[in-house]
Parts: C-alpha cells; structure tokens; sequence
C-alpha cells in the first residue's frame, strides 16, 4: 500500500514537470544539444527545462539485544526542483520512510509512512531577501536543516530534533544573508497559522508556529547559530511553547566538532521546562574512512527520567554522494541496563 501512494505521489509530479519540457519541440531540441552527462548525488537535468530531479535512498539493519538484525529500507526519498532564470523557485521532496518516532526502537513488519517532506516555492526579492511559500524545514539547529542520509555521519539521528520541535512548518518564510562582524550572516524568519501539510502520524500535531533563526560565521573555521520558535502541540488540548536554541560548528582539516542545546518552556506551567543537547566529534582516519562520536541528553516533562545516548561510529564515503556507516549506540535513562545497538546503512544521494 506504501508503495502504490508513493507512486500515486511521485509519479504525476514527475510527469507534469517532465511534460512541461519535453513537450516543446523547441525545449527538446535544446535538450538534446545540451545535453549534460550525469554526476552522482547531483540529480539529472532535463535539458535546458531548468527542471532536476534527484533524491536519496536508505538502506538500514538494525539490532538490538537478543533482537535479530532487523532491515529495512529507511528512506526513498525523490527530490524535484526547478530554477529558470526568472526571480522564481521551486522545491519538491516525497519520501517513502519508516514510520517509527526513534531508531533502533522498530519492530519486525514495521509501518511506513509517504511524507511530503517539503513543497515550496521561492520567489527573490533582492540579494539580501528571498520569500518562501509551502512546507519546508523548520529552520531550528542545523541537524533538522541538513538531514538527509547521505549528507550526515551517522545513521541515528540527535534525541533533540525529534522530540522537543516540529520538524517542518507550513506557511512563509523570508530568508537570505546581512553583513555582520565583516562576514555574511545568514537568517530566516517564519510564520506557521495553521497545522501543517500532510502531518506526520508517528509525531505530535503542531500549528501555529513562528520563529527566526540566525548563523554567523566567527572565523574561518568557527559558526554559531541562534534559534528562537513559538508553537502549540496537541490536538485536543494544545500547549503552547516557546523554545530557545543554540548551535555551533568547527571544522578544520578533516575534524569536525558540532553541538546544538534546545530550552523549550510550556507558557502554562514554566517549572517544567524541556532541555536537552548534543555534542558531536568526527575525526579522519584513513583515506574516506572516518570515526565520529556523540553524546546527547534529553530531558521531557512528558517523559519522567532524564534520557542519554552515546553513539560510536564509522562512516567510510565514497565521495559526496555515498555513504556506508556503521555505529554503536547506547541508550540510558529509564532503563539504565538497556542494551547496546547496532546500526548499519549506506545511503545514495541520486
């Protein structure tokens, strides 16, 4: 069933945009004279349509305990954009993911779930201000923003970015970059008034969401990011909340040092505030092999014990556009003796 609503999704979209090129003599004329050869992980371009379509795909096995490995297919995710000449924009992303709210808690015969991941079109004002409409990422931390297989270390994903915000948002957004410290600062401000488009069943429902976010750049090497968002969660009863950010990254000679903190605040009861971070350190070791490793706590009033995961990992990358991981990760908290899991994937960024 999963299978024919991606189809259904994918498909027609595919179609009309393919259509739209190739349906003028003149356009597939062009096509075919500029033909451009295909490079992994940067999608295929339908000749001079300004029409790319890519995607990602995931493979994963899991084990956990006495459980016996467990694989399936995390992610198929198909990517079209298109970019003319034009002041205009547009984004689409459709994927065939597992539904299940954490990594290495899936059973046997698990669920899955066709997600509109983002839809959206651009339109630039100038070059300090570009205007989005649809459903995109919610720009809070830089995980949720850059998530995709291929493009991370590791194949579990920070605790923070999945319980404590809406991973997407549907409604506006202005974003673009201004001139701080001598540098480019960039920011995006958001605003959410109703639910969001095709809500994702594993999570809470969230509406009514704004926010701003900004990174800037404090040396060569060094950026740091601060993040501010109010939303409500819930259906029947919906808490409104307000959540402070921060993030930073450090890169130099293949070294890698990340972290993000999340404070979120329920406006009706502020002693039980939601905290809860990650720091993260990948280092090279040998030719595209590298180890990466990561601490992060949890702490959720609607969960009564503090929740920390430590994960052990390599990622050996190909190029750009392939990965291969595998990892250790242990959980602590409610349960101190759980077990320890492993993970396995490779991911293809199409």
């Amino acid at each position: 069933m999963a299978r024919k609503t991606f189809v259904r999704w994918t498909l027609p979209v595919l179609a009309a945009l393919s259509a739209c090129c190739w349906g003028s003599p003149a356009c597939a004329a062009d096509a075919d004279i500029a033909a451009a050869p295909y490079a992994l992980g940067q999608g295929w371009r339908l000749g001079q349509s300004g029409v790319t379509i890519g995607g990602y795909g995931s493979l994963e096995v899991q084990r956990t305990g006495e459980r016996a490995a467990h694989p399936s297919l995390a992610h198929a995710s198909a990517f079209v954009w298109w970019e003319g000449e034009s002041r205009w924009k547009f984004f689409a992303e459709v994927d065939n993911q597992a539904n299940h709210t954490a990594e290495h808690e899936t059973e046997p015969g698990e669920s899955r779930y066709v997600s509109v991941e983002r839809i959206y079109v651009d339109y630039t004002l100038n070059d300090r201000v570009t205007l989005r409409a649809g459903k995109y990422l919610t720009p809070i931390g830089r995980w949720n923003q850059n998530h995709a297989d291929p493009l991370v270390w590791t194949t579990s994903r920070p605790l923070i970015t999945r319980d404590l915000f809406p991973d997407n948002a549907t409604g506006v957004m202005a974003l673009g970059s201004l001139p701080a410290l001598g540098r480019q600062a960039s920011y995006s401000v958001f605003a959410s008034t109703g639910k969001e488009l095709r809500p994702d069943p594993a999570e809470d429902e969230f509406k009514h969401s704004y926010g701003a976010r900004l990174n800037v750049p404090l040396g060569e090497h060094l950026q740091a990011g601060l993040s501010y968002a109010g939303f409500s969660e819930g259906s029947m009863r919906p808490r409104q909340h307000r959540l402070l950010g921060f993030d930073f990254v450090w890169a130099a000679n293949g070294i890698e040092v990340s972290g993000e903190a999340l404070y979120r605040r329920a406006s009706e009861n502020t002693t039980r505030a939601a905290t809860g971070g990650f720091v993260q350190l990948v280092v090279p070791l040998w030719a595209r092999l590298s180890a990466a490793g990561r601490f992060e706590s949890v702490s959720n009033p609607l969960d009564p014990d503090v929740r920390q995961r430590a994960v052990l990992g390599l990622n050996w990358r190909s190029n750009r556009a392939m990965s291969l991981k595998l990892e250790l990760v242990r959980d602590s908290g409610r349960e101190r003796n759980a077990p320890i899991g492993l993970l396995s994937s490779i991911s293809v960024l199409f």
